[in-house]
């Protein structure tokens, strides 16, 4: 008889090559790298919750606001594919210096911005600066790591970010309470400029001397290189995903002020929504290494969306403060699984070019959501976080088809492929 075709693969279908138990993810260099960046996303987390409430105290409207995250994210995406390149071309460690100490640069010119057309500028330079930090980090992190543990690697480095936003909005929006928006901006800067230091003079310099790249077609796949199915399955899923997010980026902290909350509480949301992840990413990749990357994706995708709905609702600063740690414990499952998904399909030699595209992917769908925001927000304040919301929980629902499905247990076979 034929065999039968599941909606989810079976682990034992897609099982990576087992690797010798010596292989392990916790290699110096992986946790130096870990360490640079959660550092510097520790003097980033200082000016998260801030941003969006500086310009409106200068006579910034929602409808800006929303325009200032979408340059952020426009010119992030433009940026990403000529990154990639460079990431490819001359090693990802050099890339992540010129980035963070760039972004240390862009961060220190607020103090002196008091115009939204200037800040608007800066926002773009922004997000040029910080297409070169997180690609350039967790492409370095696929060549170290071992290619059956990538998810949990992956949720390390996430881990790490996480940590770095467990204090940083908190200690920051209370600094801006009690003495003004300019220390934490100077805060902010120093720690991305340690970690470029940090980048430059410890991690090691890793130019590839050759292309590895196959151009040759392989069973199952539409296409090679960056845009098989597998991957174009992971960049969708991201930046469908990242919709509500990009809600999230342009108004959550005029959205919680106009709820009544607090600037100290505000950064607390912060915070709750990074501290679960600070513990559970890494578990969460080291259980999708094993067991699959399906249904942590599929559940955690539907979750994420009831909680944006959730967060659209007339609910109280301390109910969403709750929400928001929900949301960051599901949030670390369902993005360890979906890196180690890329990290599955990721042909050898194109890390760069393929996180790139990821992080350009993820920028387009939180542009589209910072886009709509601002209007939306004028119609109803919590429109926007419920629309973002309905679309990120019919993308969960939508990977119960099993044509999308199948999918997972290609990426993997691909990965087997390419390590024969």
């Amino acid at each position: 008889m034929p065999p039968t075709t599941t909606l989810a693969p079976r682990a034992e279908e897609i099982a990576l090559p087992q690797e010798p138990p010596a292989a392990t993810v916790y290699t110096p260099a992986i946790l130096l790298l870990a360490a640079i960046v959660g550092g510097s996303f520790l003097g980033l987390g200082f000016i998260m919750p801030l941003r969006a409430i500086y310009v409106r105290s200068i006579g910034s409207t929602a409808v800006e606001i929303g325009l200032m995250t979408t340059a952020y994210l426009l010119a992030s995406f433009l940026a990403a594919p000529f990154i990639g390149r460079l990431i490819d071309r001359l090693g990802p460690s050099r890339l992540l210096w010129l980035g963070l100490a760039g972004h240390a640069l862009v961060v220190i010119a607020y103090i002196n911005v008091h115009a939204p057309v200037l800040f608007l500028a800066l926002r773009a330079a922004e997000g040029v600066t910080a297409a070169a930090v997180i690609p350039p980090a967790r492409a370095m992190i696929n060549r170290l790591a071992p290619a059956s543990r990538q998810g949990e690697a992956l949720g390390l480095l996430s881990a790490a970010q996480e940590a770095g936003v467990l204090l940083g909005p908190a200690a920051g929006a209370f600094l801006a309470s009690q003495v003004g928006y300019a220390p934490s901006f100077i805060i902010g800067a120093s720690g991305l400029l340690l970690g470029a230091i940090a980048a430059f003079c410890c991690l090691p310099s890793d130019r590839p001397t050759t292309t590895t790249i196959s151009r040759r077609q392989r069973p199952g796949l539409v296409a090679v290189g960056t845009f098989t199915r597998p991957l174009v399955l992971a960049y969708s899923l991201s930046g469908l995903i990242a919709l509500p997010h990009g809600v999230m980026m342009a108004l959550w902290s005029i959205y919680m002020l106009d709820r009544g909350a607090s600037l100290p509480l505000i950064g607390l949301t912060y915070t709750a929504a990074a501290l679960p992840g600070l513990f559970v990413a890494p578990l969460a990749g080291r259980w999708s290494d094993r067991y699959g990357r399906y249904w942590p994706i599929a559940l955690s995708t539907v979750a994420i969306g009831a909680i944006y709905i959730v967060y659209g609702l007339p609910l109280t600063p301390i109910v969403l403060l709750v929400t928001c740690a929900v949301e960051g414990l599901i949030t670390a499952i369902g993005r360890s699984a979906l890196d180690g998904l890329l990290a599955d399909a990721t042909p050898a030699g194109a890390q760069g070019r393929v996180q790139a595209n990821f992080a350009a992917v993820t920028a387009a769908g939180r542009l589209v959501g910072s886009a709509g925001a601002g209007l939306l927000y004028i119609v109803q304040p919590g429109a926007p976080f419920i629309v973002g919301g309905v679309i990120c929980a019919l993308t969960g629902l939508a990977l119960f088809l099993p044509a999308l499905a199948r999918l997972f247990a290609v990426a993997k076979v691909e990965t087997q492929v390419s390590a024969g």
